[in-house]
């Protein structure tokens, strides 16, 4: 009887939840839009844009009040510096959470999430850059642009697994978050995130629930130059999933 009726709190909740928040989308997505009309023209680099995008990622999790983010090593990331940002990937719920560091950065992702509601539209707002995948000529194109966003001194970010791993565990690194450092000469920031792949139960919340977010010690614009890219991929998978192997033991057991 009990968990019948914790299970049947946690649907209710669950329900209002979504509700508030597609409200809470939809409001922010005309406000959003609006300061972009009239800012964009004076603010190319998009940082008004991306300190108001902060308080819409950081709305999905506060919309939720015993949703806690954790986060510790912020003392490794240096103000003014443009980095290639890499984390591990769990789940849609990745990007919104890594905004709590209020890191400036563009998001380099599957060019198919234009399509999704309220996503698609947030990521054009904020700049973002889409790659279609298995298309070299757009490849080609990420690069190129990422490189430009990166010259006006402001990070890029991107999943080097390419997607969502299984199970939360950390997957292969592909090479191209690391060619793309090379190539520009930046500085590589690894992160490692929890939290989000085991947020849900199917469509209801797990309540109450924790998301933590771990940044590394920097990879060091001299360390990319004298090391290759396969290298640096192999270096940096190892240390995002030993250190989520501490946060988690239990996934890694099988």
């Amino acid at each position: 009887m009990l968990n019948s009726q914790i299970d049947k709190t946690i649907r209710m909740f669950s329900v209002i939840y979504y509700f508030v928040l597609i409200l809470f989308l939809i409001v922010y997505g005309i406000f959003i839009s609006l300061v972009w009309l009239f800012i964009y023209p004076f603010d190319r680099k998009r940082n008004i844009i991306a300190k108001t995008t902060h308080y819409h990622a950081m709305g999905l999790f506060w919309l939720s009040p015993r949703w806690k983010i954790e986060i510790e090593g912020k003392e490794n990331i240096e103000k003014n510096t443009a980095y290639v940002i890499v984390s591990n990937h769990q789940a849609m719920f990745d990007i919104p959470l890594l905004h709590a560091l209020k890191l400036h950065r563009r998001w380099i992702a599957k060019k198919s999430l234009i399509k999704m509601p309220f996503v698609g539209h947030a990521m054009l707002i904020h700049g973002d850059i889409l790659l279609e995948r298995g298309e070299a000529s757009s490849a080609k194109k990420m690069i190129n642009r990422a490189l430009k966003v990166l010259d006006m001194g402001v990070s890029v970010a991107i999943f080097p697994e390419g997607t969502r791993s299984r199970f939360g565990k950390v997957g292969r690194f592909k090479e191209g978050a690391f060619l793309l450092a090379k190539k520009a000469g930046a500085p590589i920031l690894p992160i490692v995130i929890d939290g989000t792949f085991d947020a849900f139960d199917g469509w209801k919340l797990v309540t109450p629930h924790k998301f933590r977010i771990k940044v590394l010690p920097a990879i060091t614009k001299e360390e990319v130059e004298k090391n290759d890219i396969k290298t640096m991929a192999q270096c940096v998978q190892q240390m995002i999933s030993g250190e989520h192997r501490k946060m988690r033991p239990e996934l890694y057991e099988n």
